[in-house]
C-alpha cells in the first residue's frame, strides 16, 4: 500500500470515528476525543484521537487551538 493510500484510509477512518462520536456524545464529542487522546496507550493512538478531535472542531466551525485555549 502506498503512503497516499494509507493516508487516505487513515483520514476516512478518522472521519468515520468523528461521525460516530458526534452521534453518540453530541456536544461533548470534542472533549471525549481529547480525553481519549490524553489517555491513549501509544503515541499513534494519541495522534489518531487528536485527529478525531480536530475533525470535530472543524465541523463545529471552530479551530482546535480555540478549544485548547479554553483549557488554560
Amino acid at each position: 500500500m502506498s503512503n497516499r493510500q494509507h493516508s487516505q484510509g487513515l483520514r476516512i477512518r478518522i472521519a468515520l470515528e468523528a461521525d460516530a462520536l458526534i452521534s453518540n456524545a453530541g456536544a461533548e464529542a470534542y472533549w471525549v476525543a481529547r480525553r481519549r487522546a490524553e489517555e491513549a496507550s501509544s503515541d499513534e493512538m494519541a495522534r489518531g484521537w487528536s485527529g478525531v478531535a480536530a475533525v470535530i472542531a472543524r465541523r463545529a466551525g471552530r479551530r482546535p487551538a480555540t478549544f485548547l485555549s479554553l483549557l488554560h
